[in-house]
């Protein structure tokens, strides 16, 4: 991979911002990032601990820190969730809070609170790139492809930023093509299979906003594939033999 600040063409109907928390210890980290589509959309995320999968607006990402496991994780999740949907006049169930990182650290929620109104007041500005806040002091780049296959019109824009040595490597992929969640698990699954992937966490949004007609799993499939070889990732060794 190679460092890319250019800031990423997202697909129809969504925008994204990113700013500075505080959460991480560094800082100068920008550390969280919001995405925002137009419409509801399918949300997967899948983590070397298994998929979430979720219908919304509202995606919120930050990186560095973990969230705690158990019900101090889903507590801090649902606090997130209800300031950013009153901040956005959305529901709380439109939010989508993933937190990537450092595991055992002290996660303070009201950090990322606070930094809700900077995030909307960016949102489609371009004021901080989406890259700056997946970056991890390693590699970071970013692509667009155009789906195909009875799907014209519709393309995939992803940013792969490498891991750290106490977290994962991160992905966030966003569609204007039409796929549910279940589309986006089988093709991701699919794309996966062939390439490798590992110590990644990915996250994929799709939603519909480019007005075709519903987009299959082999042509999600191939379409992810081609964006993941244009990231820098690299064909799986069970692949090649």
């Amino acid at each position: 991979m190679s460092q890319v600040y250019d800031s990423l063409s997202v697909p129809q109907g969504f925008q994204a911002a990113g700013t500075y928390s505080g959460l991480c210890s560094s800082r100068v980290k920008l550390d969280v990032a919001m995405i925002v589509s137009r419409r509801d959309c399918s949300i997967v995320t899948a983590t070397s601990q298994g998929l979430m999968t979720q219908e919304g607006k509202v995606l919120l990402l930050h990186n560095g820190t973990a969230l705690p496991d158990g019900p101090r994780g889903h507590e801090i999740s649902q606090e997130v969730c209800q300031a950013a949907g009153k901040c956005m006049d959305e529901a709380p169930e439109a939010i989508t809070l993933v937190a990537s990182g450092a595991k055992g650290q002290y996660f303070r929620p009201s950090l990322l609170i606070h930094s809700l109104k900077t995030l909307t007041a960016g949102l489609g500005t371009d004021s901080q790139p989406l890259e700056a806040v997946l970056d991890n002091s390693g590699d970071v780049t970013a692509y667009q492809v155009a789906l195909s296959s009875g799907t014209p019109g519709c393309s995939l824009s992803g940013i792969a930023a490498d891991g750290t040595a106490d977290s994962d490597g991160l992905c966030v992929i966003m569609t204007d093509a039409q796929a549910d969640s279940a589309v986006i698990e089988g093709a991701l699954a699919q794309a996966k299979a062939a390439i490798d992937t590992e110590n990644f966490t990915f996250i994929v949004m799709a939603n519909g906003m480019a007005g075709s007609s519903p987009c299959s799993q082999e042509a999600l499939a191939d379409g992810l594939a081609q964006l993941l070889k244009k990231l820098g990732f690299q064909n799986s060794l069970k692949a090649c033999s």
